[in-house]
């Protein structure tokens, strides 16, 4: 089983790469085979001898697999997810078919159902930064309970008519609800220098539960003329979503500098919907033998209405029935757009090389039927592309690529209206915004030489944006600030990474040398001053994996870095440090059965205050028997046996510095019952066995494709 990004059909069947990807599922499985596998788990443990604290993991998977035919289902229950361990559970269930319809179609569906529920507390320090080297001090203790349930059907339906003309339709739903309560205490103190100020207390108690409907439909016909090389190719997609959410918010604020405390109850009923329209027109026509143009053709529309309603708690009818009209919201938006796109493609045995540039004409229109504010936008889109490939053979090769995109702001940062639902988080849109362009472009080589084994890879990336989208932030008074997108220039981001491998003959293993370097440029507005943050980290990782041929694997990795960050409106908080990270895992086979296995990650910090620096050690060790000829297995693990797993986050940013310490699980054990289903050959087809379940080496493909964001297979 395989999982990669593939391209899009239209780029797959024209040659023209539009850049889009498709997360893929290739199985690759014998054309004989035919049974049922699969290796369902059920495992219990607890977080001490006592057994307080319980916990269960529960997994099952089977594969029922014939020579057209394959049926597979999954389910998992468990509480032991991630770092909420004991903190939270949930469970998946899934059904996937696929079966081959006549001669020439397949047809590919699945159902996922996830719920997940769940409580978290955390303990955060967030310092903003001012001009002046000022800064506003925040401490929050936060409390959460969530819990979601979600539902997912897929279908893929392909037929291939013959050898000239092929259909896709992929359509997707999905449904789901979320419920979720919390409750935070904040704190806010302004500080210069020595001098600190106390602004306020801010206690926050809310509600919020919520539904969401998502549906799409991909359809892409292809056509192959007689003549090599040409083809035209029709692309349609349609998509609608919704939301509904009703939130209620219940704060009290206590403003330490004007001594008074103003106290908030408010309710929030939102509606949202949106329906999108998009079809594209691919023509491609052969100039010789290695040559070969494209015209695009492409038309979007979209429309999407929100309503949110805003009441305040009315204390004569104790309920929710005192309209609030400064944050109470009508409004629609509509997006049209035509685009047309030229390229030139040239390809043979060593070159590919591509060339091309797509004009794009939009129209957006927003109207807030509450305010009585009408926007109206027309923008033309610039679309240049090009990259070249030189394959000196097959393992060596040389690539370039650049590629220029507009994004448009959205209709929130639009909208010219102030919303101070939040006292210390006032928000306003900019009716003004501009588009954003984005220039990006990539060189890399890699080699790799089979006779020796040793491989190398060096690439080099580079992004700037003009016009970008980014908040200018204003202090006020309370502690609170003032919010508004503006655009600005001079934001770029550069990186480069070589990576070098080779294996060591006289202990039979690899060693492989990565190194990076990245620079971030960030210009943001502070008080209305240009601030300015760069950021660089430069890193270095060695990674040593034991090739032994039976009873042992070792694996051990160590990566330094450095981090350098300054801003040029708060000097003073301008910061260094050096992290190192030593990972170290081995396991143990024998021929019995028995296995044992080992692992450890340290990680340490310097160059920070101590308050921030997680430094930890964690170990985790198992033991396990196979027996049943080798079909059964029991393991006992232990996680974090140091117990020394912390949650804590540490986070740079253009105007603020933000530590986190989120409550997660330590230490724990688990005993685990494994068994593995193999071999157990049944018929699917209804026919006839013949009894041949010999596994040759004619293997068969299948590939599911997943949809990642953007492509020309979407979800909403």
């Amino acid at each position: 089983m395989q999982v990669y990004d593939a391209q899009t059909d239209q780029s797959k069947f024209t040659g023209f790469d539009d850049g889009e990807r498709i997360r893929t599922i290739n199985i690759v499985t014998r054309r004989k085979f035919k049974g049922l596998f699969g290796k369902p788990s059920i495992a219990i443990g607890s977080r001490a001898a006592n057994l307080k604290t319980p916990l269960y993991r529960i997994d099952g998977k089977a594969f029922l697999y014939g020579p057209d035919k394959q049926i597979s289902f999954i389910a998992k229950a468990d509480n032991t997810r991630g770092s909420r361990v004991g903190k939270s559970h949930g469970s998946t269930y899934g059904l996937n078919y696929r079966n081959k319809v006549g001669q020439k179609s397949k047809v590919t569906a699945s159902y996922t159902l996830n719920k997940n529920a769940g409580n978290q507390s955390s303990k955060s320090w967030r310092q903003d930064l001012y001009t002046n080297d000022t800064v506003f001090n925040k401490n929050s203790v936060r409390g959460s309970w969530n819990s979601q349930v979600n539902h997912k059907f897929t279908l893929d339906w392909e037929t291939k008519f013959d050898s000239t003309n092929e259909l896709y339709i992929r359509p997707r739903y999905s449904f789901g609800s979320d419920h979720s309560t919390n409750s935070s205490t904040t704190t806010i103190d302004s500080a210069y220098l020595d001098n600190v100020v106390h602004k306020n207390k801010t206690e926050n108690s809310g509600r919020s539960d919520g539904s969401q409907h998502n549906f799409s439909v991909a359809t892409t016909y292809n056509h192959r003329f007689k003549k090599r090389g040409r083809s035209i190719s029709l692309d349609v997609n349609i998509g609608h979503n919704s939301n509904d959410r009703t939130r209620l918010s219940n704060t009290d604020l206590y403003d330490f500098v004007a001594d008074s405390l103003d106290a908030t109850r408010r309710q929030f009923i939102n509606t949202s919907a949106n329906s999108s329209y998009r079809a594209n027109l691919d023509y491609t026509e052969p100039l010789g033998l290695h040559h070969m143009l494209q015209l695009e053709l492409n038309g979007a529309y979209s429309q999407s209405e929100s309503n949110q309603q805003t009441y305040n708690y009315d204390e004569a009818t104790g309920g929710y029935t005192d309209i609030d009209s400064t944050l109470t919201n009508l409004y629609g938006n509509t997006y049209r757009s035509t685009r047309s796109t030229l390229s030139y493609r040239y390809h043979d045995e060593h070159v590919r090389f591509s060339v091309g540039s797509g004009t794009q004409w939009g129209k957006v229109s927003s109207l807030n039927h509450t305010k009585h504010t009408d926007i109206h936008q027309d923008y033309v889109n610039l679309y240049p592309s090009a990259s070249f490939t030189y394959r000196f053979s097959k393992w060596r090769r040389l690539r370039m690529r650049y590629s220029g995109r507009t994004s448009q702001p959205s209709v929130g940062q639009m909208q010219p209206i102030v919303d101070n639902s939040n006292p210390l988080y006032i928000r306003a849109g900019n009716p003004d915004l501009k588009q954003r362009f984005n220039h990006n472009a990539f060189i890399e080589y890699r080699n790799r030489d089979s006779a020796t084994g040793r491989s190398f890879y060096g690439k080099l990336d580079m992004e700037i944006a003009n016009n970008s989208v980014v908040n200018s932030v204003k202090r006020l008074d309370n502690g609170g600030q003032y919010s508004m997108p503006v655009n600005i220039n001079g934001n770029y981001q550069l990186s480069a990474y070589l990576g070098f491998g080779l294996p060591i003959r006289w202990i039979p293993s690899n060693l492989d040398l990565q190194t990076r370097i990245n620079q971030q440029h960030m210009v943001s507005l502070i008080d209305a001053v240009k601030n300015y943050t760069t950021k660089v980290s430069f890193s270095e990782t060695f990674r040593w994996r034991s090739n032994f041929e039976k009873s042992l694997d070792i694996n051990f990795t160590t990566r330094p870095s450095y981090n350098l960050t300054s801003y040029s409106v708060s000097r003073s908080t301008n910061g260094n440090y050096f992290d190192q990270v030593f990972s170290f895992d081995g396991t143990w086979y024998s021929e019995s059965g028995w296995e044992s296995s080992a692992g450890c990650h340290y990680t340490l910090y310097a160059g920070l205050p101590k308050e921030q620096q997680n430094n930890s050690t964690i170990v985790n060790l198992s033991v396990s028997k196979s027996f049943a000829n080798k079909s059964a297995k029991l393991t006992f693990s232990v996680t974090d046996l140091l117990n020394q797993s912390n949650g804590l986050d540490f986070v740079r940013s253009d105007n603020f510095i933000q530590q986190t310490q989120n409550d997660v699980f330590k230490r724990y054990f688990l005993l685990t019952f494994s068994y593995n289903l193999k071999n157990l050959h049944l018929n699917l087809s209804g026919k006839k066995d013949s009894g041949d379940h010999s596994e040759k080496s004619n293997d068969s493909q299948h590939e599911r494709p997943e949809h990642k964001r953007g492509g020309r297979h979407w979800e909403s």
